[in-house]
């Protein structure tokens, strides 16, 4: 039976030396291969090197964890089903990376030198009950690390109704893939069906809401972390004055209608501040008689408008009176 074990080990030996090729590009630090020492040893001194095969029933195998590990995980070797006494010889684990000997841990082997798609296997010496058992591990395939959504924020940070607000955020990704973000906007914390882009216009959004942003990750492969942006509340608007329109009377007459929006849609009261001579204010329409203005010069108007809301604005312009 001793010698049926040495013929298999040599056979294991020999595939393990025949597996795979490493990936180029790497900066990982490898050992020299110890396989055909291993091999001249166990022809010389069968007695003494040859290690019995684990055990059909499975009493004691040899796992790595996570079993879907990434780069930012690494791996760890664990014994499975462990009969009492039994132990792992940490000192003689072996990690191999597509089929090359790599530099690892007691136990562990970082993620620092592994590439998404690397394939990883172990071999340990355990000791059961007096005597040493060789382990090999089943293979692990690298996994795509997920990407991580670390920072996401609103600008500007006090907006009102008919501006865009835009969220900034940042992420990073352990495998070197580009970072995009996918983004759900709320307001009053309800979503707003089909808007997806990193911008959200406040055009049908009324001040005293509070707007705030969902931002997840992508790789191009999977879906990472999520985050979600403070909430800004939408402050109020103070009113518009879209344009002033004049209209010549007879003479020097004239009116000018003041047409105002509140984009609120608080109501607008209009007062003066500086009129010339001859000219009133009677809601939202100025009316009177430039002709004590001198020839060539301009008067200034200077009108204060409020919605009621602390939405307060100046609006100016000046008369020129083309008598001569």
């Amino acid at each position: 039976m001793r010698t049926g074990v040495a013929v298999l080990l040599s056979a294991s030996v020999f595939l393990a030396l025949g597996f795979g090729c490493e990936k180029g590009g790497g900066n990982r630090t490898t050992k020299g291969s110890s396989a055909e020492p291993m091999m001249q040893k166990e022809v010389a001194h069968p007695k003494e090197t040859a290690m019995p095969a684990p055990k059909p029933d499975g009493t004691v195998s040899l796992k790595l964890v996570p079993e879907n590990p990434d780069v930012l995980t690494g791996l760890r070797a664990e014994l499975a089903g462990t009969p009492p006494g039994a132990r792992m010889l940490t000192e003689n684990l072996r990690w191999f990376v597509n089929g090359v000997e790599t530099e690892g841990g007691k136990d562990r082997l970082q993620g620092n030198d592994l590439r998404r798609e690397d394939i990883v296997h172990a071999l340990a010496t355990v000791a059961v009950n007096g005597e040493e058992v060789s382990l090999e591990s089943p293979p692990a395939t690298v996994r795509n690390a997920h990407p991580e959504t670390v920072f996401a924020d609103l600008s500007p940070l006090a907006p009102k109704t008919g501006e865009v607000v835009r969220v900034a955020c940042r992420g990073r990704d352990a495998d070197g893939d580009t970072v995009t973000f996918r983004v759900r906007w709320f307001v009053n914390d309800e979503e707003i069906p089909g808007e997806i882009s990193e911008t959200l216009s406040l055009k049908t959004v009324s001040k005293g809401s509070w707007v705030h942003a969902e931002v997840q990750s992508f790789d191009g492969i999977a879906a990472g972390s999520k985050m979600f942006t403070p909430k800004i509340l939408v402050v109020n608007a103070p009113p518009v004055v879209d344009r002033v329109t004049f209209t010549q009377g007879e003479g020097s007459v004239f009116s000018a209608h003041v047409m105002v929006t509140d984009p609120d849609g608080d109501p607008v009261t209009i007062r003066q501040k500086t009129l010339p001579e001859g000219v009133v204010l009677s809601g939202t329409v100025l009316a009177g008689d430039v002709s004590s203005i001198p020839p060539g010069t301009k008067a200034p108007v200077v009108l204060r408008i409020s919605d009621g809301d602390g939405g307060d604005i100046e609006y100016s312009f000046r008369l020129t009176s083309s008598q001569k």
